[in-house]
């Protein structure tokens, strides 16, 4: 019915092996239920063909079972043809869902790089969309190979049990449609997967589209977003149809065959007839079992297109499944706590896995335990970059990072993790209540939570909600201000209590006199702390116990304020520029 290639088959193996085997056992039972509809097929041709011949032989009253046998085997066919279809569907459902869980599991895990090169939206694409093609077509192998493939059997073996030779003669037209399913298969694969990249795009530029609301508004580009959205739509609907299309051009190609064969058949079997090797009631048996089999044929010629669809889908999942890298701990790491002496970059390089750019290049710097460190430098210097490869969100392309004198590496990920609090730019807020918004993994307060709301002007805003802390604060915190925002990230990372921070830019959505007020609060809760803060505002650099200049990737300074004003010409370029302000 399909040809699958090596590639397919393979993968076809391994989600057998992972996600399907699992539910042998239900499978077995629907395949159960499979044999008794199919059996039911066969009763009808057979019931026809006993009622000509009992008319024939003037056994009029033995009719009367037949509205006892019919009833009875149309009410078992029916009712075991919905469990089947309800068992065929409950197990597509369950294996995708597995699939999509364990999916999902290893892209949240895994090394960043794989969703800043992806995008969230078409992530989100693969794991709805590519799931959704993969589940219908279990499904449809469930329902057309195994019940329609039976009933084809079922009907098949009643016609040559019927007669013969007509079965002979209807069935030489066999390979003129099974040459043309395999052909248009081929096809739909690639237009498939062509067709799942289009809808990654469609996502995507949708997804920006709705984010970028504010900025499309203000800017006027309303028309411009429409226009982009109609093409990407025009090239879904291109692509659909086109589907659409090779999906069901193998029907005309089996009504025509079929109707060659019928015309043939009727000429046969009247001569048959005529000379008395056949009869008329054995003709109408055979008939209604040959168009009982155009229901279940039509189904078989259309699954391999779902098939095909199906496949291209678990094809691009399984490949973004397998280039997802997740960073494991080596043999016997060792806890991470906090640093006794110091942080060391030593020639540090990174570059993305498609790229050949350095995003950093030979970094090396010294921060000290209990210190309070900046990193300044103009925009796509590879300033969050060092955050990334502290928390281990990446892995460095060259060099070594060391806590004190053992490599970051040797250290268990989730002690690291643990023991450093880190403030971002973009401040991500859950469509959760305030409160769970603030102490996000719901861990004990170990300091008065009450006053840090009132240190950091939170309460100022969570008196204003219906719900004080209890109230949902809506995805992507929508009811708040980017400066409420920015206070929130501020109280995760001084309630997480962890050794050493990392603040990218903390207070730049922040006026300047709630800049002053969150400065002295940091101060207070992050004494006896290695801090170490991405920093472009002058005022808040100057009493820097460290400030490392970054340019290009590259460290072009390291000391105090005064060193640097006095002996780092670039530093000096950065605050005359204002680039630091």
């Amino acid at each position: 019915m399909s040809t699958v290639s090596t590639t397919g088959s393979k993968i076809i193996k391994r989600f057998w092996q992972q996600y399907i085997s699992i539910y042998k056992l239900p499978i077995l039972l629907t395949i159960l239920l499979v044999i008794i509809v199919a059996g039911g097929s066969a009763v009808y041709p057979l019931l026809i063909n006993w009622s000509y011949n009992t008319i024939d032989s003037g056994n009029i009253d033995n009719l009367y079972i037949i509205i006892l046998i019919i009833p009875l085997v149309a009410f078992l066919k029916g009712v075991t043809n919905y469990l089947q279809i309800n068992s065929a569907n409950k197990i597509s459902l369950n294996i995708v869902g597995n699939f999509q869980k364990d999916f999902f599991a290893k892209i949240i895990k895994s090394n960043i790089e794989i969703i800043d090169e992806n995008g969230p939206a078409n992530l989100i694409s693969r794991i709805n969309n590519d799931s959704n093609l993969i589940a219908q077509s279990l499904e449809r192998v469930i329902n057309s190979l195994f019940k329609d493939g039976l009933i084809v059997i079922v009907l098949i073996g009643t016609m040559f049990y019927l007669n013969w030779k007509l079965a002979l003669i209807t069935f030489i037209s066999l390979p003129f449609v099974i040459i043309p399913i395999y052909k248009i298969g081929q096809k739909i694969n690639k237009i498939s997967k062509d067709s799942q990249i289009q809808l990654g795009f469609l996502t995507t530029i949708l997804n920006q589209s709705f984010q970028n609301i504010q900025t499309i508004k203000s800017y006027q580009l309303e028309e411009r977003e429409t226009l982009n959205v109609n093409s990407e739509i025009s090239q879904r609907i291109n692509f659909m149809h086109r589907l659409f299309k090779m999906r069901y051009s193998i029907l005309p190609i089996i009504e025509i065959i079929a109707g060659v064969s019928i015309a043939i058949l009727i000429i046969y079997a009247g001569i048959q007839i005529s000379n008395g090797t056949s009869t008329l009631g054995e003709l109408t048996a055979f008939i209604t079992a040959l168009l009982m089999l155009s229901e279940p044929t039509r189904s078989l010629g259309t699954l391999n297109a779902i098939y095909q669809e199906g496949l291209a889908a678990l094809s691009r999942q399984y490949k973004l499944y397998d280039d997802a890298f997740i960073i494991n701990d080596v043999e016997n790491a060792i806890q991470f706590n906090d640093i006794s002496e110091n942080i060391i970059f030593d020639n540090v390089s990174f570059k993305y896995s498609n790229s050949d750019r350095n995003i950093l290049d030979n970094v090396n710097f010294n921060i000290k335990k209990n210190t309070r460190n900046y990193i300044i430098g103009e925009s796509g210097s590879g300033k969050t970059t060092i955050f990334k490869l502290l928390l281990r969100l990446y892995e460095a392309s060259d060099g070594k990072i060391f806590f004190d004198n053992s490599e970051i590496s040797k250290y268990k990920l989730n002690s690291i993790r643990s023991n450093i609090s880190s403030v971002f730019q973009n401040t991500l807020i859950f469509n959760d209540t305030l409160y769970n918004n603030i102490n996000l993994d719901n861990q004990n307060i170990n300091i008065n939570f009450e006053s840090l709301m009132q240190d950091l002007n939170i309460d100022e805003f969570s008196n204003k909600l219906s719900k004080n802390f209890d109230t949902i604060i809506g995805v992507d915190g929508v009811s708040l201000s980017g400066g409420e925002m920015q206070r929130i990230a501020i109280a995760r990372a001084i309630i997480k209590n962890s050794p050493i921070l990392l603040l990218d830019e903390a207070t730049n959505s922040l006026d300047s006199i709630n800049e002053l007020e969150i400065n002295k609060t940091l101060d207070k809760y992050f004494e006896e702390k290695t801090v170490i803060i991405i920093a472009h505002k002058l005022s808040t650099i100057k009493n820097a116990d460290n400030i490392i200049v970054l340019k290009d990737g590259k460290v072009m300074g390291e000391g105090t304020y005064k060193n640097l004003e006095k002996t780092n010409h670039y530093f000096n370029e950065l605050i005359n520029s204002s680039l630091i302000t």
